[in-house]
């Protein structure tokens, strides 16, 4: 008797893609249940508003195939716009767009000007296009405040409600971070999955193939960009504050540890990843000053253990239970 051949992981994975959308947010919303005290919710939103800006890195990265160190910029530049728009009276909802749509346009442009540049020389241009980022937002006072510094920032506002503790921006930061998971969702189930993998993988081959590498790329690029900008603007606003430090080098080599850690061959990576990066150091505080090191550690283990990250072993699991039993 022939068994039936058992569809690949992958297979399976993309098949229960919208299980898994369901589960993360029942879990999300299991924490928010279980969790009681100020710090723990303020932990839980920051590990939302990571998540939302290292997911768009995982576009970039992960997907597109270039590696950005202007993923701290676009959030900074999200937050000074939405920061801006709110002093000019503009509302939260309409200066969040605003903020996202000024990130897309700003990595549109880095994208064009740097749009021959490959592997290193893309991430040294970002890099460059980051450093005096910051330093323009430090000393444009009429757009960013004195020495780059703007307290006072609005509350975040949903019809008319004002968001003002932790406990209802988390609903806020949910909401944004289910719709931006379910783009992901539709993204890897859409024929672009496959040409992206093509271009990240055999991009000569690709483009005899007829697939648009550089306007693919681009367009991770854009799209990554803009969800870095909405969680800098959502921080913003949540935290009521922004400065030139707020967004810095550590947070950029955070969100790449983020990606990393979760896994590269999947979305879902990017809450386990910014649950680490969130969790660790408060678990671990009286070893503060020695989180590069574990950070460290614990990336050399996962890429021994799993190149794939973290979300790789939860998919070996599930190809393993999927699997029927030889007769």
């Amino acid at each position: 008797m022939t068994a039936t051949r058992t569809p690949p992981a992958r297979a399976l994975y993309r098949r229960g893609q919208y299980w898994i959308l369901l589960g993360a947010l029942a879990l999300v919303f299991g924490l928010s249940r279980l969790t009681t005290s100020g710090s723990a919710v303020n932990l839980l939103d920051l590990w939302l508003a990571y998540s939302i800006a290292a997911l768009g890195f995982y576009w970039i990265f992960a997907l597109g195939g270039r590696f950005a160190f202007c993923q701290t910029f676009m959030m900074a530049l999200g937050g000074y716009t939405a920061a801006w728009l709110g002093r000019q009276g503009v509302p939260f909802g309409v200066g969040v767009l605003g903020a996202t749509v000024a990130a897309a346009l700003a990595a549109a442009l880095i994208g064009l000007l740097l749009w021959r540049a490959e592997h290193l020389y893309f991430a040294l241009g970002t890099l460059a296009v980051t450093e005096i980022g910051l330093v323009v937002f430090g000393r444009t006072n009429a757009f960013t405040g004195t020495n780059g510094n703007v307290t006072g920032v609005d509350y975040p506002e949903v019809f008319g409600i004002q968001l003002r503790s932790d406990g209802e921006v988390f609903w806020l930061l949910a909401a944004v971070l289910a719709i931006l998971l379910l783009l992901a969702v539709f993204l890897d189930r859409s024929p672009v999955s496959r040409d992206l993998a093509a271009g990240r993988e055999l991009p000569m081959v690709a483009r005899g193939a007829g697939v648009a590498v550089g306007r693919l790329r681009l367009g991770m690029f854009v799209l990554g960009s803009a969800a870095g900008g909405l969680s800098g603007a959502l921080i913003t606003h949540w935290q009521g504050f922004i400065g030139v430090d707020s967004f810095g080098l550590d947070l950029g080599i955070g969100l790449f540890l983020m990606v990393l850690l979760g896994g590269v061959t999947s979305h879902w990576g990017v809450l386990i990843g910014a649950g680490f990066y969130v969790a660790i150091p408060e678990l671990l505080s009286g070893a503060r000053q020695y989180m590069p090191i574990l950070y460290g550690a614990i990336l050399l283990v996962v890429i021994l253990a799993a190149p794939g990250g973290l979300a790789e072993l939860g998919r070996r699991a599930a190809g393993l239970v999927g699997k029927e039993p030889r007769s």
